[in-house]
């Protein structure tokens, strides 16, 4: 759509800091309900969409000018409304929300998008890139048993033990559990904090001779990325989240 250069347009913007302009595309200022819009930074729009397909936004370029906006000022995220003048009376055209904006040199560009793109936001947040299952429970599926590693402790110094086990990437067993079995046959549960070579740093918050009883269960940990559950558990099929939504922010600077 384009829109009709001969026609006044006034701005009224409200940063997200309180500060407000009151600007026009005229070349002279006006005075309106006790309001003086001046034509300092020069606004004008540059584009605009509007139809049946989702498209519904603007495009404003102005230039940094003393008494207008200044290269100090942030817009992104203020509050754009729009109105034109017609027979000395502002007639309101629409107010949109500055998703972003571009700062350059001498001059600026905004692009500018309805309000219902707040609920949108809301809506974002209903949903996660992240799985919202607990790592094999009924909804991850998910056999622990499956991927339980039965190991041997070789050496230890102090939380740090060393276990004999080969063929696992950095990494796979942290954040998860080791499983220990001690005197009485009492069952004991570590941590793991990190996982590198056959290196295993447990969070042992209670004491445990691994002298007398070195075997023990590796469970890894599952850090509830789409990756992590496709490629490390198999199974993706059962992913409780939504890995390609969009950033909740979508406002840029």
């Amino acid at each position: 759509m384009s829109l009709k250069e001969d026609l006044i347009y006034m701005f009224d913007i409200k940063c997200k800091n309180g500060e407000e302009f009151h600007l026009t595309s005229s070349s002279v200022s006006y005075k309106i309900d006790s309001i003086d819009y001046i034509p300092n930074s020069g606004l004008n729009f540059i584009s605009g969409e509007f139809d049946e397909s989702a498209r519904n936004n603007v495009c404003i370029k102005g230039v940094f000018e003393q008494d207008g906006i200044q290269k100090k000022d942030n817009l992104a995220g203020a509050l754009v409304k729009i109105s034109h003048l017609n027979s000395g009376k502002l007639v309101h055209f629409i107010s949109y929300f500055c998703t972003q904006y571009l700062s350059k040199d001498l001059e600026f560009e905004m692009r500018c998008e309805s309000e219902v793109i707040k609920y949108n936001q809301s809506l974002l947040q209903m949903f996660s890139k992240t799985c919202r299952a607990n790592f094999g429970d009924s909804r991850c599926k998910v056999s622990i048993e499956e991927y339980a590693v039965r190991t041997e402790v070789t050496d230890f110094v102090g939380n740090l033990l060393r276990c004999a086990f080969e063929g696992f990437d950095n990494g796979y067993f942290k954040n998860g559990r080791l499983l220990a079995v001690g005197e009485e046959n009492n069952k004991y549960e570590f941590k793991i904090l990190s996982h590198l070579g056959n290196n295993i740093d447990i969070d042992l918050d209670t004491e445990f001779d691994f002298t007398k009883h070195k075997l023990v269960t590796l469970i890894p940990g599952c850090d509830k990325n789409y990756r992590t559950c496709c490629y490390s558990f198999n199974n993706a099929v059962n992913f409780r989240g939504e890995p390609v939504i969009p950033e909740s922010n979508i406002i840029e600077n």
